[in-house]
């Protein structure tokens, strides 16, 4: 969502139409929304401001019934979901990205008070053996500590890569802590996974990359310790805001899944809503953005290389085949949202222009040409993004590049 305010259009009835502008204008007159509940907890790329988020949510409660499910198949780090479940509704996301589902479930991980309790005390435990340990492996003659083998990496190259990325001393801290967690997996599987996410929280922090977006690299001077203790600050982190969330509503489901195929969780006509910001074209890589997750944590990721909609590498590598794969993939998201909705509920997408291939790509002319014929648009806003760089000048011309919520309803 634009930092820079510009201009907002917007048509439709006055009441839905005046809301959209409001979920625009969240992403700066409700910034302090993205530290509540769990949204700070991790960071992720081109994540839904959770002040638009919230808007969007409220808007769908006014109209919910206590059966209504709010899906969200572009799910990422779970921020709709989070707003879903603070507002009292049912929600269902999915992600093809195997990290967008850990962090997800992790954010919307409500249980019980003890079962939260046994995990902030598990990480301080785990955390406090991981200190110990490295104080006792600078003493003389101290053998280091073995290197993590995930199933389905090559060991060898999983080393290489990530020896680019940590000091010695922060790799032993982070593979050591990994260690402790899945020892516990066999006993507490569910907690093993909350505390891979909080330790996933903590990774790009203590490397030598610049940030999830920015792969450069730069010299830190992370201390000896450092890993451990970022890594229980993400711990309270997320057990104080889970305490948050768990005051209303019901826990997500979460499922890795291909948005085109909505169906094998949701039977048809079920979903009460839909609110989910797809990729824009042409503008991310999450597969490349999280591939330094996916080394260090073992996850399988083979899906989301293969599946991504609307990659960065596709359109700088295919052109116009990849414009023509966006678009049909595009539509077939639509149908399978359709597909999933029932008569008369809503849909909210977000989505903005870009600059995809060297051409200007328009959002709101990509959703109207790909939607099935029963979604229609019900309202919509736009705010225009002033500030351009050099290319996207040329590509957007008189027509300037804009963010979008629009809200289609099945018929």
């Amino acid at each position: 969502m634009p930092r820079a305010p510009g201009k907002i259009f917007a048509d439709g009835p006055r009441e839905l139409a005046d809301a959209l502008v409001e979920a625009l204008r969240a992403a700066v007159t409700q910034h302090d929304v993205s530290e509540t509940l769990t949204h700070p907890f991790h960071s992720y790329p081109a994540r839904l401001h959770p002040g638009t988020a919230r808007v969007l949510a409220e808007l769908f409660a006014e109209r919910a019934t206590p059966s209504t499910v709010i899906v969200d198949p572009f799910c990422g780090s779970g921020t709709t979901l989070v707003e879903a479940r603070a507002a009292g509704m049912r929600a269902v996301g999915s992600d093809l990205n195997p990290l967008a589902v850990l962090v997800a479930r992790a954010k919307t991980w409500t249980v019980p008070v003890r079962r939260r309790n046994e995990m902030r005390d598990l990480g301080h435990e785990l955390a406090g053996q991981a200190l110990a340990a490295g104080k006792a492996a600078r003493r003389s003659g101290a053998a280091p500590a073995p290197k993590r083998k995930p199933k389905g990496f090559d060991p060898n190259a999983r080393d290489r890569r990530l020896a680019a990325w940590f000091a010695p001393h922060v790799r032993r801290e982070l593979e050591l802590i990994a260690t402790l967690i899945e020892e516990r997996r066999e006993d507490d599987a569910e907690i093993a996974d909350v505390l891979i996410a909080c330790l996933s929280a903590i990774l790009y922090k203590v490397s030598s990359r610049a940030s999830d977006t920015d792969s450069t690299w730069v010299d830190k001077n992370v201390p000896r310790g450092a890993a451990s203790r970022h890594f229980i600050q993400r711990v309270e982190l997320l057990h104080a805001g889970l305490a948050d969330l768990g005051r209303a509503g019901g826990p997500p489901d979460v499922v890795e899944l291909d948005a085109r195929n909505l169906h094998e969780v949701i039977p048809d006509g079920k979903a009460g809503g839909v609110i989910t910001s797809p990729p824009y074209a042409g503008t991310y890589d999450y597969a490349d953005h999280q591939r330094l997750r996916f080394d260090f944590l073992g996850l399988r990721h083979k899906g989301l290389d293969e599946g991504e909609i609307g990659s960065r590498r596709s359109f700088d590598t295919s052109g116009p085949l990849a414009e023509r794969e966006w678009r049909t993939a595009l539509s077939d998201s639509l149908a399978s949202i359709s597909r999933a909705l029932a008569p008369g509920a809503f849909a909210a997408i977000v989505i903005g222009d870009s600059w995809a291939g060297g051409r200007a790509m328009y959002a709101l002319d990509d959703i109207r040409s790909a939607l099935p014929g029963d979604l229609g648009v019900a309202a919509w806003a736009s705010q225009l993004r002033p500030m351009l760089g050099a290319g996207e000048r040329n590509a957007f011309g008189t027509r300037t590049k804009a963010e979008h919520v629009m809200l289609l309803q099945r018929g």
